[in-house]
């Protein structure tokens, strides 16, 4: 998580237009928030009632990651958090800035 808040604190300094959400299913409000606090995390929690959200995308593992451009396709998935995966990230989001 703490490479998707950097990610993002980057990101979000030059781009209005896009959004991180990190998806919580399983922990309660004051968990996850008591977590972020503690963390300092920058992006926005979300607690998923149930697991509609996680089925609608396939999740079956956690952390999944998922790039989706401005028209609601899916640019980019994955499991986990490897090497050079923020710059990764950070080059397909680059690719959704318009001109």
């Amino acid at each position: 998580m703490p490479h998707l808040s950097d990610l993002w604190s980057e990101i979000s300094s030059k781009r209005q237009d896009v959004v991180f959400l990190a998806v919580n299913i399983g922990d309660s409000k004051d968990v996850i928030e008591k977590w972020w606090k503690d963390e300092g995390f920058q992006l926005k929690p979300v607690q998923q009632d149930g697991d509609a959200v996680s089925k609608a995308f396939g999740v079956q593992a956690y952390p999944t990651n998922y790039i989706i451009g401005p028209d609601g396709k899916i640019l980019w998935r994955s499991v986990g958090f490897g090497p050079n995966m923020e710059e990764e990230m950070a080059s397909i989001i680059a690719g959704t800035a318009k001109n």
